[in-house]
């Protein structure tokens, strides 16, 4: 008999997770599951798995291989953005734990279920990849218009002048550094403009 977990979330306290549990129980019942296990979160989804204590316990409960499966109301409860459900589904699989999304009729261990959580993955890394394109162009566009990036720089005029005066005068590099509280390859630029 396949042994399975619930897990619930809502995002207010307002809200329950009731309806939910009930759902995933009676699909279990139905099936012919035994529930061993449940967990909720009443936490906003855009919050991270590492902040959802329940959702947290489950993953080392399944880790712990107590259970076979794990049985949702709607894959939206897991996590809000696909990358988000995608890396918990990632660390269940990787826990030889399956997923069944009701709602959806997900089910990882099957062919379909296979194929569907492959899809995710496809789509999630097209996501990832637009979203550094993006972030790659925007980037080109400020530069083009005089932005620039990366901390503030120390460097001016009479810091130049300090590294050269405090270098003839026998200083290491490191000495000059730390005393002028900026970076040796600062160092090494200013000398190496000054030359």
């Amino acid at each position: 008999m396949k042994q399975v977990a619930i897990y619930g979330r809502v995002s207010t306290t307002g809200q329950s997770t009731d309806l939910q549990i009930r759902e995933c129980r009676q699909y279990a019942e139905r099936c012919g599951y035994q529930v061993v296990a449940e967990y909720t979160d009443t936490i906003s989804g855009t919050t991270g798995k590492d902040e959802r204590e329940a959702l947290g316990r489950l993953l080392q409960d399944a880790f712990a291989r107590k259970f076979d499966t794990v049985v949702v109301y709607s894959i939206d409860r897991l996590g809000r953005s696909l990358k988000h459900c995608l890396d918990i589904l990632e660390s269940l699989k990787g826990h030889r734990c399956d997923f069944i999304s009701i709602k959806q009729q997900i089910d990882t261990s099957s062919p379909t279920g296979q194929l569907i959580f492959n899809i995710f993955a496809c789509l999630a890394n097209y996501e990832r990849t637009m979203i550094l394109e993006r972030t790659a162009l925007g980037r080109e566009r400020a530069k083009a218009r005089g932005v620039k990036f990366g901390r503030k720089t120390k460097m001016n005029s009479s810091v130049a002048e300090a590294v050269r005066l405090l270098r003839e005068k026998g200083a290491g590099i490191k000495e000059i550094a730390k005393s002028l509280e900026i970076g040796v390859g600062s160092v090494y630029k200013c000398l190496k403009n000054a030359a």
